[in-house]
């Protein structure tokens, strides 16, 4: 019977490093499909969201002034495609970028400023920081 035990007991042990050891493997492979898969945009976040232009110190808001033109971004699942619209100064153009999420809570690809930023949602408005300090505030489209 002691014997049967510690057969037993060996058994056991030996099933649990080996489970131990998928589950280490499967937590470091980055190429894990579960994983990418799980990363994507908040419900709350998705959606079409416009943004106004924002301008220079000057008190009349003209094209002249203007610092960042309009946007225009929808959220999906898993990216934001943003472009900007209306007029645009000089060093812009109106071709349509993607941004897509990350696991460690950034959104990469061409933003508007760095190729890394970051989305937080404040009531009813959608901010994308970026990495020099700064915000642009983003409103739903209706």
């Amino acid at each position: 019977m002691k014997k049967a035990n510690k057969i037993l007991l060996a058994l056991s042990l030996v099933v649990a490093v080996f489970f131990a050891l998928v589950t280490i493997n499967s937590a470091n492979n980055t190429a894990n499909t579960v994983q990418a898969s799980s990363v994507s945009f908040p419900k709350n976040m998705r959606g079409h969201w416009k943004s106004k232009p924002e301008y220079t110190w000057e008190k009349k808001h003209i094209n002249k002034w203007m610092a960042i033109p309009a946007i225009d971004m929808k959220v999906t699942a898993k990216k934001a495609t943003w472009h900007y619209v209306g007029y645009v100064p000089k060093g812009f153009n109106h071709k349509k970028h993607v941004l897509r999420m990350y696991s460690d809570g950034f959104v990469r690809g061409h933003g508007p400023f760095d190729q890394e930023n970051s989305f937080e949602k404040r009531g009813k408005k959608l901010i994308l920081f970026y990495r020099g300090g700064g915000m642009i505030t983003f409103h739903k489209a209706k």
